[in-house]
């Protein structure tokens, strides 16, 4: 599923990304928080969401190869965050929705 009808579904605010952000391909979603349980994916086109807005979230999804992180609870993105994000090319958005929502919100669309 392209990234652009998923930042639709979830009306994501796109903080930063590459150019052609919106062909991005999306196959799988990985809701966590706990950092550790997302360093333990091996998923090709993945899609983090989370509520944790650090540092370490990027790195994290760096490390894992995620073409995009969605922060979740319109939490605040820092500036740290928004370089890591643009170092390692990686699209970075922020929702309103709870991570549960914004699962349930997914699920709809990604559904065969």
């Amino acid at each position: 599923m392209e990234l652009q009808r998923i930042a639709h579904a979830l009306d994501a605010e796109l903080i930063c990304g590459p150019d052609d952000w919106e062909k991005i391909s999306i196959e799988t979603v990985f809701a966590s928080d706990l950092m550790s349980d997302v360093l333990m994916s091996d998923r090709d086109d993945l899609l983090l969401v989370t509520s944790l807005s650090t540092e370490q979230s990027i790195r994290s999804a760096g490390i894992v190869g995620s073409e995009a992180i969605v922060i979740a609870n319109n939490k605040t993105v820092t500036a740290g965050m928004i370089e890591l994000a643009r170092d390692q090319d990686i699209a970075l958005f922020c929702t309103r929705y709870p991570k549960y929502e914004s699962c349930v919100r997914l699920g709809r669309i990604m559904e065969p």
